[in-house]
């Protein structure tokens, strides 16, 4: 990790620790009090279960908290409010003393909502962030995905420092509000360019504006104490105003794109913060009682799915459908089961049991049965073989035939392996696997019963079927097993003819002297293309962006006095130019315009830059060109940077000439040069022609047809047309 990293990891470390600490060193009771009479006396409690317990009621005097007078206490005599104590002292209206101690034991309330859960989401959180770090550490998305998880969790994990009237806990909760969903809309805003999304909203950079109100109310309140209550109230409103700003851009980025990707970060954000805003910020804020209490609104933030942001970021990785599809399968079990096992639970212990009690029993059962879930999951897939175990244990010896089956190199060898499976298995011999021309009312794989008579139709081709007869019944086990096996035999015999075909269509291209694979070649030149995609976004979110962070380093370098400063500009200088090297190498590999604004804006900026670096005058027509298969796009971008490049570094002319022309379902490509030219068939024979090699390949996938005419110093003519398949508007 870099120093900046682990200054981040530990000052969050840090500051969760003593946060904690002070919740845990003093239990919060949080008793109202009535201090116009000149005594504090008790008039409300934020946990009247446990001052029924400790035989405190409304109208006693509190004398003492922790054996200080309780009227020198300042939150008494600022807020009218007893906040916390390890041990208090009251009087009763006859005049009885009572000395209570107070432990977190006895406040189930105030432990699990103010110190375990807190702990909890601030370990997880800090689990999670480290785990992105090595697996994500040069991506400026997981930076700031970190940021946002350890925020949210220091800010969870002060609030029971905040309710104690701790000031660095006030401190931080306030800051950590604002700052943390200003990290996520930071998020949000890489994220979309990331996308390549268009981002309409406010820069993110005016929004870290909002943090300097905090520290700005703590300097006023030091000379005006009465404009706290208003600051907080403040405070909630910029949280509220933040959550919706965020709710707003995702809903209608996802209206605007339809993409899953920001329908799912919209799911993981709503989820926690909606609920928190509308049960206690939006009350309090409005001076109505809250719908829920602070911390028990605070528990929706437990069910921040961070992980699928994570998983989403990383989609290569993962299959994040097939991930959110278990979960919900999951969590719909665990939830009815949840649901059942806690009510009886409820209606057992319904007088002993809090409202944050039962909600605590529900989540740990709830989050008890998903791992027990996943946990059974990992179970079945390692015994999956034995996971039956009937008396011949079928399962186990369908997988063994599968893989035995699999090394078959035609039918006959498949059929006769079939064979031996079903005697080794049934140990029977009283069947027969036949060809018949007739139809049968069945599917591939599918099983018919007639009067001790098995039939099972392996593979239908339209003009024959492949039928196998087994001249007795069998019970329930075998019809299983032999009902798989033979869609496995189905599948393989599909494969193998389809495999078959390929050999004869090769062998039949070889026998002709035709080389020539035109499906072959536009697959292989498909997957090229894609790799260099990916290739350009990795070299754009690693190397580029380290060249840059460098650059602005730098930057801080060049204004200290220690270090010569034309040295350093000349760095600085050298770092800038391959930066923007590397910038048209991406735009090489994956060009930017052309998915944002069209192949006739691509060859636009194309023709610009070659216009700029080369030494000879280019003449231009391009016509417009629409396909039905959006590769072909693609492919001329590809032809024309190509014969482009070949122009300026082989063809030494003084004029070059270029003109796209559309034609129904295809274009023409024309190109022309006075430049040295070359003898064609040496060119086709040298080792140094790779680039006329690969504008040859190109055509040639797409069926297209290429005409060279070129002699020595006649320069180089190149036509070129390609027309669109039919099948390709199907």
């Amino acid at each position: 990790m870099s120093k900046w990293t682990y200054s981040i990891f530990i000052t969050y470390l840090l500051l969760g620790i003593y946060v904690l600490v002070v919740a845990i060193r003093v239990p919060f009771i949080s008793i109202s009090v009535d201090t116009t009479s000149g005594q504090p006396v008790i008039v409300d409690f934020y946990y009247p279960h446990w001052a029924q317990q400790q035989n405190i009621e409304k109208g006693d005097i509190l004398l003492e908290l922790d054996g200080k007078p309780a009227q020198d206490n300042r939150s008494i005599q600022r807020h009218s409010l007893a906040r916390s104590a390890n041990e208090l002292t009251i009087t009763k209206p006859n005049g009885e003393i009572h000395n209570i101690t107070v432990q977190h034991k006895d406040i189930p309330e105030e432990l699990y909502l103010q110190i375990i859960f807190p702990l909890f989401y601030f370990i997880l959180s800090f689990v999670v962030a480290i785990y992105l770090w090595q697996r994500k550490k040069d991506n400026q998305l997981t930076k700031l995905l970190i940021l946002f998880l350890l925020t949210c969790s220091l800010a969870y994990i002060s609030t029971g420092a905040s309710s104690r009237g701790n000031p660095i806990g006030m401190f931080v909760i306030n800051n950590c509000m604002v700052l943390c969903l200003v990290l996520f809309i930071h998020f949000l805003q890489c994220y979309f360019c990331y996308l390549h999304i268009k981002w309409p909203y406010i820069n993110t950079k005016w929004l870290y504006l909002l943090l300097l109100f905090r520290p700005c109310c703590y300097f006023i309140e030091k000379f005006n104490f009465d404009i706290r209550n208003i600051s907080i109230l403040i405070t909630l409103g910029l949280f509220a105003l933040l959550v919706l700003y965020a709710v707003y851009i995702l809903l209608t980025s996802y209206l605007r794109t339809k993409l899953a990707k920001i329908r799912l970060i919209a799911i993981a954000f709503i989820t926690p913060f909606l609920p928190f805003l509308l049960f206690f910020v939006v009350p309090e804020i409005l001076g109505h009682t809250t719908i829920l209490k602070a911390d028990l609104a605070a528990l929706f933030l437990l069910f921040i799915p961070f992980s699928f942001i994570f998983i989403q970021l990383n989609e290569r990785l993962f299959d994040i459908e097939y991930q959110l599809s278990r979960l919900r399968y999951y969590s719909t079990l665990a939830f009815f089961s949840t649901l059942i096992l806690t009510s009886g639970i409820i209606i057992v212990f319904l007088d002993q049991l809090s409202i944050v009690k039962m909600t605590s029993v529900f989540i740990l059962v709830f989050l008890s049965f998903i791992a027990c879930f996943y946990i059974k999951e990992q179970l079945d897939y390692k015994y999956r073989k034995v996971i039956f175990s009937s008396s011949g244990n079928y399962v186990h010896n369908l997988y063994a035939a599968v893989n035995r089956m699999s090394k078959a190199k035609n039918q006959q060898e498949l059929l006769n392996l079939f064979k031996y499976e079903i005697i080794e298995k049934l140990g029977t011999a009283s069947f027969t696997i036949t060809t018949i021309s007739e139809g049968v009312p069945i599917s591939p794989g599918e099983v018919s019963i007639e009067t001790e008579m098995t039939n099972l139709l392996l593979h239908d081709t339209g003009e024959e079927k492949i039928i196998l007869i087994i001249r007795h019944a069998l019970h329930k086990e075998e019809l299983l097993w032999l009902e798989l096996l033979a869609l496995y035999v189905s599948m393989f015999i599909v494969n193998l003819k389809l495999i078959e075909d390929l050999v004869c269509e090769i062998q039949h291209m070889k026998d002709n002297n035709d080389t020539q694979l035109p499906w072959l070649d536009k697959l292989l030149w498909t997957i090229t293309e894609k790799e260099k995609s990916i290739l350009a976004q990795e070299l754009h979110d690693t190397v580029l962006q380290e060249q840059l962070h460098i650059a602005r380093e730098l930057d801080v370098l060049a204004g200290s006095t220690m270090i010569k400063k034309e040295k350093v500009l000349d760095i600085r200088e050298q770092l800038l130019n391959a930066t923007k090297d590397l910038r048209e190498y991406c735009e090489n590999l994956s060009p930017p315009l052309l998915d944002t604004f069209g192949l006739q804006m691509a060859l636009k900026k194309l023709i610009q830059k070659v216009k700029i670096r080369a030494d000879f005058m280019l003449t231009t027509q391009i016509e417009r060109v629409q396909f039905h298969d959006a590769t072909l796009h693609l492919v001329v971008y590809r032809l024309v940077q190509e014969l482009l490049n070949n122009a300026i570094k082989h063809a030494e002319a003084t004029e070059v000439s270029l003109r796209l022309q559309a034609i129904p379902r295809g274009f023409i490509l024309q190109y022309d040069d006075n430049g040295i030219g070359c003898n064609i068939e040496d060119l086709m024979q040298s080792s140094t022609s790779m680039g006329i090699n690969g504008i040859r390949e190109r055509v040639r996938a797409f069926n297209g047809n290429i005409a060279l005419t070129s002699s020595q110093n006649e320069g180089m003519h190149i036509f070129i047309q390609i027309q669109e398949e039919v099948e390709s508007y199907d």
